[in-house]
């Protein structure tokens, strides 16, 4: 959660929300874990990991949580439309007249999520704004009823390989929701012909990489960060018939083994925001999860300074391709 939303809800002193059980929908930080009613549906591990640290309750899963014991929720809005309106979606659950809080930077999209509300929520009604920052208010007017299942809301994409349809499912809020992105398509082409062993993608959306490299791999391990990503996957793995390790995790996860391939088209943004920490931790760990002379594969925009990071600690950093917007670089554990 940016510092300016938090000013913004900190002045609001007489909101229910602070009495009654609160759900924080879509926390950025664990700020709101002062609270100690509110517990939180998370859409990212590390994130929930710093409720759970506080003693807070947090939900980190693609379905909503049962929904049905709260009668305050509060979504901080998502820079990603689709996941919005899912989220709003899974709420039918909530009892009549529960109070849904929306709140955002006004270039999340706030403002414009508040007046495209579902059918089952009354009209939005601006409470406070400041610091470019908005909270409305609205409620549920509908009786109680199930969220429709997550298999609902599953997109089937369809892309080519070396002259094959290759194919995968995802879901809102997962990277490359309705096309494969072009730096992951470079990075599959360039990898095609290579004999990889035991592979792990690291923040594997989707599951894009993964699944395109099955034929080239032993054995295959995927991780994420963010559990809607992680269902996504496995539905693309159940849909292609193969077997992966899958794992929810902040970062590499606990107790990796070592392997003979890495891959990666790493997130540089956290939320609306430039954060390179992510990638700069995953680059600072994965040659230790190398064997001797594994190779370590990342594509990346130009411009990112990944290159240095690489050379920090492997001592060398060779680009493959450059197709002039995105490059592929490898690096060996000597």
């Amino acid at each position: 959660m940016s510092s300016a939303i938090f000013s913004l809800l900190e002045r609001q002193h007489e909101q229910p929300w602070r009495d009654a059980p609160l759900l924080v929908i879509n926390p950025l930080d664990d700020a709101l874990a002062t609270l100690k009613n509110a517990e939180a549906w998370c859409f990212h591990a590390g994130t929930a990991s710093q409720w759970q640290a506080k003693g807070n309750v947090a939900y980190c899963q693609a379905s909503a949580p049962d929904i049905s014991q709260y009668t305050q929720v509060m979504l901080v809005v998502a820079k990603e439309k689709a996941l919005n309106h899912y989220i709003l979606e899974q709420l039918t659950a909530l009892p009549t007249d529960a109070i849904v809080w929306l709140v955002g930077e006004k270039r999340s999209g706030v403002q414009s999520l508040a007046k495209k509300l579902p059918e089952s929520f009354s009209k939005a009604r601006k409470v406070a704004s400041g610091n470019h920052c908005q909270l409305f208010s609205l409620s549920h007017i509908e009786t109680a009823t199930d969220p429709r299942p997550l298999t609902d809301y599953a997109t089937h994409v369809h892309y080519e390989l070396n002259g094959h349809t290759e194919s995968f499912t995802t879901l809102p809020g997962v990277f490359s929701q309705t096309h494969i992105d072009p730096a992951t398509q470079l990075l599959l082409n360039t990898l095609s012909e290579k004999p990889l062993g035991q592979v792990l993608d690291f923040a594997c959306g989707a599951g894009v990489i993964t699944s395109a490299l099955r034929q080239s791999a032993e054995h295959l391990t995927a991780c994420d960060v963010n559990p809607m990503a992680i269902a996504a996957s496995t539905m693309t793995f159940a849909q292609q018939g193969i077997e992966v390790d899958l794992r929810l995790a902040d970062g590499l996860p606990d107790n990796l083994e070592v392997f003979d391939t890495i891959v990666s088209n790493p997130p540089f943004h956290t939320g609306q925001k430039t954060d390179y920490a992510i990638a700069r931790k995953f680059l600072s760990s994965a040659r230790k999860h190398l064997k001797k002379n594994g190779a370590l594969y990342i594509v990346a925009n130009r411009f990112l300074p990944w290159p240095e990071v690489i050379e920090e600690h492997f001592g060398h950093c060779e680009t493959l391709v450059d197709d002039g917007h995105y490059r592929v670089y490898e690096a060996i554990r000597r």
